[in-house]
């Protein structure tokens, strides 16, 4: 399998802008969730925004549900730009684990190399198995539509494109697929190339 890498349009360096080792608490979080809106403003739509952890040594699940998770959401629907959570380590990751899991939520991980670019990224958390298959299959096509994923990724009993639809709606809200439309069709395509779903 080749190795797909991208550049994001912005990197955002936690560390630098918090200014802390190790983020904890609701109420921090929600003071740093302004810090990362501000960060964005000059972020054009449709875009992807690294979210860099190198330097910081652990975020608390109550400090990430309230910066972090808010910030997805906020960036999501109303500047439709992708949040990347890039160089997490092992303690972070595991607190986003457990909140995902817990939530029913699922965020973007990716590494950040030297070079800017991002690689191996992973849609970590709890996707049921319809919405997993979806987005294996729009990872497999690069950019699709309903009927598209429906013709070529037919199942028994057969799923109307209205199902596949409402699968994408789902990956579309978790910020897992962005989403353009071509005359009357919907496409959709994974935020980063070769996305895939982990525990």
């Amino acid at each position: 399998m080749r190795d797909i890498k991208m550049k994001p349009t912005k990197i955002i360096g936690i560390r630098a802008l918090s200014n802390e080792e190790t983020l904890a608490g609701a109420g921090s979080g929600q003071a740093f969730f302004s810090k990362l809106a501000d960060a964005v403003k000059d972020v054009p739509r449709d875009s992807v925004v690294a979210l860099n952890f190198a330097k910081v040594d652990i975020v608390t699940a109550s400090f990430f549900r309230s910066a972090f998770r808010a910030f997805r959401d906020y960036a999501r629907a109303e500047l439709r730009i992708y949040p990347v959570f890039t160089n997490v380590n092992v303690a972070t990751r595991e607190e986003i684990g457990f909140f995902a899991e817990g939530s029913g939520d699922v965020f973007v991980l990716a590494t950040l190399g030297k070079d800017g670019q991002l690689k191996s990224p992973l849609a970590l958390g709890k996707l049921d198995e319809k919405q997993s298959r979806a987005l294996r299959a729009i990872a497999n096509l690069g950019e699709a539509d309903a009927g598209q994923l429906r013709e070529a990724f037919p199942e028994t009993p057969v799923v109307s494109s209205a199902a596949w639809s409402n699968r994408l709606a789902v990956l579309s809200a978790k910020g897992l697929v962005m989403e353009r439309l071509e005359g009357r069709a919907k496409k959709f395509k994974p935020i980063i190339e070769g996305l895939t779903h982990g525990h």
